[in-house]
């Protein structure tokens, strides 16, 4: 009885219970004096078993209360942190935004004054020095719009995106009537970040940019051991095996060099990796590795 008490003692005052086990203790060797007439060494044993086992609880208890303080005290801090960080991202994003608009507005016009001084000249040195300024002004609106889809990298939670919808939605959006756009992928959804569906874009523009008399896009999936597999295809030009893996890093490209390293990087956000497989002058084959705790089948999802 009296171990139940010191523990549940040290629940409530930590180290301070091993007060309460002394005063226990001398009340067991004086009630045993008064029992027996002498005192033992096994009344005594007794007391201080008491106030040992009092002292460990009681530092159990208060390292146990101390971390859980500090921990309270971490997630606060983090909360707070993440807070700024939301509120400095939109504060950065608002800019970005006013700026780049600006910057889009101020190109227009000198676009513009372009085409008037190449309808004012006739000179061919002029003309192809205008041209050429006016290649690098498209260049830099290219930068600018690109920048505007990818500014929220990793701000907002990720999520899960229903593949099938997904592919629904593309095809809507999809005007080229000389390719065939289609899709066999399962019902899947996948947990990544909002952005996702801009890589699925990019992979269609890079297509219809670069890969030649293409006629059709496909979207796959399969599973590979325990990961599921997203599957991208043309049958364009393709990629050169020397240019696979420089593909993904950045300013390589003939765009704005910038498309498939964001990919990549937005896919890391939730451990997703992306590779080219495809087979020069076929087509290319991107492959999007989701690991098993990043995809669930609808008939799951439904069930719970």
């Amino acid at each position: 009885m009296f171990y139940l008490v010191i523990l549940i003692s040290a629940i409530w005052y930590k180290r301070n219970a091993v007060y309460l086990a002394l005063f226990l203790g001398i009340l067991h060797i004086f009630v045993y004096y008064c029992n027996v007439g002498s005192i033992s060494i096994e009344p005594v044993f007794r007391a201080i078993m008491l106030c040992i086992v009092a002292f460990i609880a009681g530092t159990i208890v208060f390292c146990m209360t101390h971390f859980r303080d500090e921990l309270t005290v971490q997630n606060k801090e983090l909360i707070a942190t993440k807070e700024a960080f939301k509120i400095a991202n939109k504060k950065l994003n608002l800019l970005s935004n006013i700026t780049r608009h600006d910057i889009l507005n101020h190109l227009t016009s000198l676009m513009g004054y372009m085409d008037i001084s190449e309808d004012m000249t006739d000179d061919p040195a002029h003309r192809e020095l205008i041209r050429k300024e006016q290649q690098v002004a498209d260049a830099i609106r290219r930068q600018l719009e690109f920048t505007r889809n990818y500014q929220d990298i990793g701000v907002k939670e990720p999520i899960w995106h229903n593949l099938p919808y997904l592919f629904e939605m593309i095809r809507k959006t999809f005007f080229h009537e000389s390719i065939h756009l289609s899709s066999t992928m399962e019902p899947v959804q996948i947990f990544a970040d909002p952005l996702f569906p801009l890589i699925c874009n990019n992979l269609i523009d890079n297509s219809v940019r670069h890969g030649g008399k293409l006629q059709n896009i496909y979207f796959s999936t399969w599973i590979s051991g325990e990961n599921l597999v997203i599957v991208y295809e043309d049958d364009g030009c393709g990629i050169s095996d020397s240019e696979k893996e420089k593909i993904f890093e950045r300013g390589y490209g003939k765009n704005t060099g910038m498309g498939l390293f964001l990919s990549k990087e937005i896919l890391s956000m939730t451990g997703l990796t992306m590779k080219e497989t495809g087979t020069f002058g076929t087509g290319v084959r991107f492959e999007i590795f989701v690991p098993p705790d990043c995809f669930r089948y609808e008939n799951s999802v439904e069930q719970s």
